[in-house]
């Protein structure tokens, strides 16, 4: 089964059926095929993210192309969050966009939700019923509201505990990988035990995957520029928690952060052991109900390489 095709021919097909200006679809279509392709070439090892819809709906007995529409609005929700992370982060030259595009960034991330909203809107193409469609609608909506109340506490707290910075990783990217295991699942059936053993599976891996990006931030080489590298808030809660138990006088900052490597190395494996944590809480999930044998090995495959590998979506 060809995912990539399959999704970016709904998108396309939404992009038709709207009118729009033509440049403003044209660049809805590059950059969606754009990061699809991307994301792709990025997994060697396991499936994509964007199968896990396919995935959840197969390991629950169902044809996965009735997951084509929610895949596809999951796709651009997730994409639309990562464009408006890079604007707000001011990150977006790491995915060669020039900040000057900021502007036109946030109003084609707005486009993609609407856009999403569009397919999600149009289920009957692929036979979902009608309160199915309902029901993963009302999950789409308040997934979106989640991640912008953890976005607003990452946004407005300036040092967050490491409490926080926990209820931020699942508010945000948690709840974003727990609704596409839930629509995915949603679209094949409406057990609830079913449904919550899948999107709690899904959060934990969402969780895993902000970990990862922790991760890889930290393993980047800092002599690449001038500046010292800056810690996420979630890596600075860390260091702050560490330092306060050690009965430090004042807790580090972006400008002023322990560089030494034992202190560093700590960290990272602090974030691999909660990786492992989550993983194995994810894993729980899945033994508590019957899935098809061949997508939940896929799905496992995800999990066991993003927990153990620290490899990021992006």
């Amino acid at each position: 089964m060809n995912v990539d095709a399959l999704i970016i021919k709904r998108v396309d097909f939404a992009l038709s059926r709207l009118d729009l200006t033509p440049t403003y679809r044209q660049l809805l279509q590059t950059v969606a095929e754009r990061h699809l392709t991307a994301q792709f070439k990025h997994f060697e090892a396991c499936k994509p993210p964007a199968y896990l819809p396919f995935l959840c709906c197969e390991a629950n007995g169902v044809d996965p192309k009735r997951a084509v529409g929610v895949a596809s609005g999951w796709y651009l929700l997730e994409l639309a969050a990562h464009l408006l992370d890079k604007v707000e982060d001011q990150e977006l030259e790491l995915i060669g966009v020039p900040q000057s595009a900021r502007g036109i960034y946030t109003n084609l991330s707005t486009g993609m939700i609407f856009v999403a909203e569009w397919i999600l809107n149009h289920l009957e193409l692929d036979c979902v019923d009608a309160g199915a469609a309902w029901d993963i609608q009302r999950a789409f909506q308040e997934t979106v509201l989640a991640v912008c109340s953890g976005q607003h506490l990452d946004l407005s707290v300036a040092s967050p505990d490491l409490s926080t910075c926990w209820q931020i990783a699942e508010a945000k990217s948690g709840s974003a990988f727990a609704l596409a295991c839930y629509v995915g699942t949603r679209a094949a059936t409406n057990q609830s035990e079913r449904l919550r053993a899948m999107e709690n599976f899904g959060r934990c891996l969402g969780t895993i995957i902000q970990i990862s990006d922790d991760i890889e931030d930290l393993g980047r080489n800092p002599h690449h520029d001038d500046r010292k590298p800056i810690l996420s808030p979630l890596a600075n809660a860390y260091l702050a928690h560490i330092s306060a138990y050690q009965g430090a006088s004042r807790s580090p900052s972006s400008s002023d952060q322990p560089e030494t490597p034992p202190l560093n190395n700590s960290l990272i494996l602090y974030l691999r052991l909660e990786s492992l944590k989550y993983a194995e809480m994810a894993r729980n999930e899945l033994n508590t109900i019957q899935l098809a044998l061949g997508p939940r090995e896929q799905i496992l495959a995800i999990l066991n390489h993003l927990s153990w590998l620290g490899a990021s979506v992006n």
